[in-house]
């Protein structure tokens, strides 16, 4: 509580320091100053709770000021303008809602104009309208863009803030992938073991099955031969068991660098009926080599086991961007004795996932069975936004925003000065009196007949020459050409409906020509 009204009393200090020194430098009236200081004295303390409220107090301070100083000697009052600046940029790191500060800045807008209407009667409208599309500009760059500009600075650290928790929620969902990845690749390898041991045991089980019935061999022999057999079928099954679980050290994951070729050639040497066609162009990602050499290893194995002396086929092959593998068997020509439990295919159809691909295994219609299997050649599938990706994406928004608190003021300021230029140059143009009319016309001529030759449009800029006319007497000022061509404008002087004086006067810094006064 302490520091923050030592904050107040300090950013009240400084702000009070502008308006003593402008006053003081403009030798303003004290009781002016006291105001000034008075108000600021209130919007300091409760531009917390209230930011659009003292916005709004200190700016409608600051245009009854210029309602009043617009076009009189006193020049313009810009005491409080630093003050509206800061209060404005407080504001919008308020995160005041758009529509609220939109109706201020309206009301205020409309509000001037009727001020200066009201306070300057004697000014023409021309006039009027074009001060106020000038303070409209000024308004743009004291108002808007400081507002916009603590609008931004308030969502860029909400949305820092959002972006950080964003991102410490992805790495913990990360984490949690990571650990389900984990266990995902435990029961990968526990599928590797079944697939591989598994592999080499079928092979066993089918050489010992040669032997048990090689006819050459005595009955002693074949029959340590089926012995060998069952035991191989055995433990296959008992695998199948003890690898459902892992234990919890880190198991080795890359398998060894077997190709495909000589897998089914070690097969083709056990025994098995099996043809390779193989066309690969180019190298295979990593994760996809090892699906590949799987789903062939565990389809030879289950042909092994559950379709004895079938001819087995393996084809391989690749476009441009995936891979293919089809293994068919012809059907079992023996008696088949191994039970089927699904697991090694299932194992198959989770690996090829994961690689990005699709499985699909299942029996032909005329006996024989096939398993096939499509993967991208890079393999893997998009994973999830890393923290960052994600503080990057927050950074591009928070710039995006700046750009945007920048851009709009500009925007909005070129078209108001487009407008505004665009207003002054048709109000110029409509205020011109031909050199001709202004020789033609003679002092003590009726109103009325010189009427009849002036412009629809005085000039709203008259120079500023210090020529006080009499109080009865009223002078317009009108153009000899378009704006910003000439050094002089004519003045004409009425009284009592009648023109009673008339003068070309200097309106640059080189003197007009030499064309008398009338």
């Amino acid at each position: 509580m302490k520091w923050r009204r030592l904050g107040d009393l300090s950013l009240w200090g400084v702000l009070a320091f502008c308006v003593v020194a402008e006053s003081g430098a403009r030798d303003d009236p004290y009781w002016f100053t006291a105001i000034c200081l008075a108000v600021l004295a209130f919007a300091v303390p409760a531009r917390r709770n209230w930011p659009l409220v003292v916005l709004g107090v200190v700016s409608w301070t600051e245009l009854v000021i210029l309602s009043f100083g617009l076009g009189t000697s006193n020049g313009v009052q810009i005491a409080l303008v630093p003050a509206i600046c800061v209060l404005s940029y407080l504001a919008g790191r308020r995160e005041t809602r758009l529509r609220h500060f939109v109706l201020l800045c309206g009301c205020s807008l409309i509000g001037m104009l009727l001020l200066t209407v009201v306070t300057r009667r004697d000014a023409p409208v021309s006039e009027a309208i074009l001060n106020w599309l000038i303070l409209l500009l000024m308004a743009l760059i004291v108002v808007v863009l400081p507002w916009l500009i603590g609008r931004y600075r308030a969502q860029q650290a909400l949305l820092v803030t959002a972006g950080w928790e964003r991102a410490e929620r992805i790495e913990r969902e990360q984490q949690m992938e990571i650990d389900q990845e984990r266990l995902r690749e435990r029961s990968r390898i526990a599928e590797d073991m079944h697939d591989s041991v598994g592999h080499e045991l079928s092979l066993i089980a089918l050489r010992a099955a040669a032997l048990e019935l090689d006819p050459t061999l005595p009955e002693q022999h074949r029959r340590a031969a089926g012995e060998l057999r069952e035991s191989a079928a055995t433990a296959t099954e008992r695998l199948g068991e003890v690898v459902g679980v892992l234990r919890d050290q880190e198991a080795p994951t890359v398998p060894h660098d077997e190709t495909v070729r000589a897998l089914v050639d070690r097969a083709a040497a056990s025994g098995l009926a099996v043809q390779l066609t193989e066309d690969v162009d180019g190298d295979l990602a990593p994760m996809v080599d090892r699906a590949v050499h799987r789903v062939v290893q565990e389809s030879l194995t289950n042909a092994s086991k559950h379709a004895p002396g079938a001819a087995i086929t393996v084809r391989v092959s690749t476009n441009e961007d995936d891979v293919h593998v089809v293994v068919t068997d012809t059907g079992a020509t023996q008696a088949v004795t191994a039970p089927s439990g699904g697991r090694g295919l299932d194992g198959l159809r989770e690996r090829v996932r994961l690689a990005g691909g699709t499985f699909d295994a299942g029996p032909w219609p005329d006996g024989g069975f096939e398993v096939a299997a499509t993967m991208p050649r890079a393999g893997g599938r998009p994973g999830p936004p890393t923290a960052a990706v994600e503080r990057a994406t927050v950074r591009r928004s928070a710039r995006r925003g700046l750009i945007m608190a920048i851009a709009m003021p500009v925007l909005l300021g070129t078209l108001v000065s487009v407008v505004a230029m665009g207003y002054y140059l048709l109000a110029g143009y409509s205020a011109i009196l031909q050199p001709e009319d202004y020789d033609a016309l003679t002092v003590g001529q009726a109103e009325a007949e010189v009427a009849k030759v002036l412009p629809r449009m005085e000039m709203i800029d008259p120079p500023s020459e210090g020529y006080v006319p009499p109080d009865t007497w009223s002078c317009r000022y009108y153009r000899p050409a378009a704006p910003f061509t000439a050094n002089s404008v004519y003045r004409l002087c009425f009284a009592d409906d009648a023109l009673v004086a008339k003068a070309i006067v200097q309106s640059g810094s080189v003197p007009p020509t030499p064309e008398g006064n009338r």
